[in-house]
């Protein structure tokens, strides 16, 4: 298992932030790696069913990977838990929670997974934590543009 620990200072207030990162139908737009999410069913509280399709590029090789996500959004505490509910992955669940910071908003961003790909090998597994590293930070450095998009300011 790999665990991924990130933080981001995005200089918006955290309940816009944390709106912004709610709104994970936009994330393809942002991300390279990510070609589609879709709700499939949403609650009403907070609680989603999301499906999400990427492209992995590890070295030569791609795969096409898809998943499916609970995610349980805490309005309260602005957090999100999420945790995977099928997919090409053995195992992914983490969190992400929005806390006020010198007038602005620090995004922790954290993201245990496994991949279950039968054509990656031990050591392409390290380069796929890499990977996977890397999209971590891209995906912070996207919600900060969609925040910023949906506030009217420069991301």
């Amino acid at each position: 298992m790999f665990e991924i620990r990130k933080t981001k200072h995005i200089p918006l207030p955290p309940r816009a932030v944390y709106s912004a990162a709610r709104q994970v139908e936009k994330f393809p737009a942002v991300l390279p790696n990510l070609e589609a999410v879709s709700i499939l069913e949403d609650d009403g509280n907070g609680t989603l069913v999301t499906e999400w399709t990427a492209t992995l590029k590890v070295g030569p090789m791609s795969k096409k990977v898809t998943w499916s996500e609970r995610d349980i959004w805490n309005e309260a505490d602005l957090s999100c838990r999420f945790e995977l509910v099928k997919g090409d992955m053995k195992l992914y669940n983490g969190d992400w929670k929005f806390e006020e910071q010198d007038g602005g908003t620090l995004v922790h961003l954290n993201v245990d997974f496994e991949l279950g790909i039968p054509m990656l090998g031990p050591m392409v597994n390290n380069i796929a934590n890499q990977v996977m590293d890397q999209n971590c930070d891209e995906l912070l450095q996207g919600l900060s543009e969609i925040a910023a998009s949906e506030s009217g300011t420069a991301g």
